[in-house]
């Protein structure tokens, strides 16, 4: 269970920093704990199952856990943008930011999961 936190909390992390470098030179460096917070509570409700099922046959750096990761981080984001859209913006599916987002917090989890969760095996 410790590698599992510590991946949710390093993967965080890692996005409230990219966070950071997207709201610019003007934003306070206090924002990146803010920014890993608003990533922690997504992680651990739709990585954490997802990762708990992958590490059954775990493999490190494997592109399939990569897609896997990448496809629940896209509904997650559809979810989250959802929740936070106003009437009279463009659709959700047409907004880059969903699958800019999507790629993100899936390459940061994968990442974060193959160092601290996954065998050795490749």
């Amino acid at each position: 269970m410790k590698k599992l936190i510590l991946t949710i909390v390093f993967s965080s992390l890692s996005l409230g920093f990219i966070q950071y470098l997207i709201a610019g030179a003007y934003s306070g460096v206090y924002l990146i704990p803010i920014f890993a917070c608003y990533f922690f509570v997504p992680y651990l409700i739709f990585a954490l199952p997802l990762q708990y099922f992958l590490n059954k046959n775990p493999k490190r750096f494997s592109i399939v856990y990569f897609i896997y990761y990448l496809l629940l981080s896209l509904v997650a984001n559809f979810l989250i943008f959802y929740a936070q859209s106003i009437p009279e913006y463009p659709p959700l599916i047409t907004r880059p930011e969903i699958y800019f987002y999507s790629f993100i917090t899936a390459i940061g989890y994968w990442f974060w999961d193959s160092i601290f969760s996954q065998k050795k095996r490749l």
